[in-house]
């Protein structure tokens, strides 16, 4: 019983930030809310798979809540932004429009502590929700006010998604004990470190690659599983999370895990840089780069989706040299 429990608190530690803002997503305001919330969810454990800025749209906004809870499988969902009176903060009735459940007790005490501050905490519209095993919550597009809204629940949240996952299930992640130590470590280690944020795979070669919970790396084979994987030197693709951030950012486009047919996203690293031969620590994996970017056919379905791809030229490719498993939250080490 008691590695069951283990087991379940590690499958529930997935977080998704989402900045829901017209203007950030353009770049004419910077976003703070968003990587400031981040930062709170690291400190109490909780592994950061997915952040994204989202315009103000409803569609968009259903789209990537939908995908971050049913294909990326996040715990805990966060939105920041959007739920003030304005016409276009829709964000709270592109929430109830995909869960399934509300958690109304959560926006409640998160509204009592915004009114100990100040009066027009009561204008805050946030809603909670639960959509299959994920938690959506609302929080204001404040930095401040996220961070303070947030501090009131993030406890009894934990517990409240403990019993989302209470029927028990199993995956190859660390307890959360385990994971605030690692995350601890990384920053005190001198050798370069990147976070794995999502870990993909695919049946055919040439389409986008679907988020997973953890990766198998078969040594001299490449991922169980996945389309790319077999005897040759472009067994796993990595992609860094910068080069898909710099992307984002001139796209009409919302870019997920898996977009562009990479098998790892990480951050933290300039994997291009990095000269063929050196070797990496994939999770409990070791492998070695043996390719920089790539040529990109012209009948490319990813390019066709989204106008261009960033793989023919920040991506790498890897053999794998010792088996082992990887999963979002688990560091890449450049050895």
């Amino acid at each position: 019983m008691g590695i069951i429990i283990e087991r379940k608190s590690r499958m529930n530690n997935r977080a998704a930030v989402l900045t829901i803002s017209d203007k950030g997503l353009r770049g004419e305001r910077t976003d703070t809310s968003g990587p400031a919330v981040g930062r709170m969810l690291v400190e109490y454990g909780w592994e950061i798979i997915y952040t994204c800025i989202i315009p103000d749209e409803m569609d968009r906004i259903k789209e990537a809540l939908i995908r971050c809870a049913d294909e990326m499988q996040a715990a805990l969902i966060i939105t920041t932004g959007g739920t003030g009176f304005s016409p276009r903060d829709i964000t709270p009735e592109a929430t109830l429009a995909v869960i399934e459940r509300e958690a109304r007790g959560i926006p409640e005490a998160m509204r009592a502590e915004s009114m100990r501050i100040t009066p027009k905490g009561c204008l805050s519209r946030s809603v909670a929700g639960i959509r299959g095993r994920s938690l959506i919550i609302n929080l204001p597009g404040s930095e401040k006010a996220a961070r303070e809204n947030l501090a009131a629940v993030i406890e009894p949240v934990r517990h409240g998604i403990e019993m989302l996952y209470s029927e028990g299930s199993a995956d190859c992640g660390a307890p959360v004990a385990d994971r605030k130590a690692d995350w601890s470590a990384s920053e005190k280690d001198v050798r370069q470190t990147a976070v794995i944020r999502a870990v993909c795979v695919s049946e055919k070669k040439g389409e986008r690659k679907r988020p997973v919970k953890c990766i198998e790396l078969v040594e001299d084979w490449g991922i169980q599983g996945d389309a790319h994987a077999g005897n040759w030197h472009r067994q796993v693709s990595i992609l860094g999370a910068e080069s898909v951030a710099k992307l984002q950012e001139s796209m009409n486009e919302i870019l997920l895990p898996g977009d562009f047919a990479e098998n790892i996203l990480a951050e933290g690293v300039c994997f291009y840089e990095l000269p063929v031969g050196t070797k990496l620590q994939i999770g409990t994996a070791v492998c070695e780069v043996t390719q920089i970017g790539k040529e990109c056919h012209q009948d490319c379905e990813i390019r066709k989706k989204t106008g261009d791809c960033v793989m023919p030229r920040e991506g790498i490719f890897v053999r794998v040299n010792q088996s082992g498993k990887a999963k979002a939250g688990d560091r890449i080490i450049v050895l």
